[in-house]
């Protein structure tokens, strides 16, 4: 670390916020995330993402999220071909973030209430509190945040 020269091309927030930003990519987090198995065939998902996306835009914010590591991407050799996505580790480990700034848009956003909050969160209701939550399958990570609403 002597040598290390902070720039902006090596900078963690800046590849974080570069992974994640794109209009679609916290919906395909959150879709994949939700998706029975967490396992989704590109048309399912572009389905389940309740918006009008044209098929270059998705496929780009796809192979970006591949690219940064965030879902892998699985072709089968079969007629026709099969190709399913699923969240990685650390895609995973990016779930709790988005459910926490969806909820966060709900208490900063004046339009919504605090009903719709908590309708809708995924956070675990606990003591005025909402918990979100993710421990990776060999427990080396987790995540834990929590939001007093």
């Amino acid at each position: 670390m002597e040598n290390f020269k902070h720039t902006f091309e090596n900078c963690s927030l800046s590849f974080a916020f570069g992974a994640v930003t794109g209009k679609w990519k916290p919906y395909i987090i959150w879709y994949l995330s939700e998706a029975p198995g967490g396992v989704c065939r590109y048309g399912e998902l572009k389905r389940r993402v309740p918006y009008k996306i044209s098929h270059k835009i998705f496929t780009q914010q796809l192979q970006e999220m591949e690219r940064d590591n965030i879902i892998l991407r699985t072709e089968y050799d079969e007629k026709p071909l099969r190709v399913e996505y699923t969240l990685t580790e650390a895609g995973w480990l990016l779930v709790p973030a988005v459910y926490f700034m969806r909820d966060w848009g709900a208490i900063a956003n004046p339009k919504f209430t605090k009903d719709d909050l908590l309708s809708r969160s995924r956070g675990k209701h606990e003591d005025g509190k909402l918990i979100y939550s993710h421990s990776s399958e060999n427990g080396e990570r987790e995540v834990n945040i929590t939001f007093k609403y």
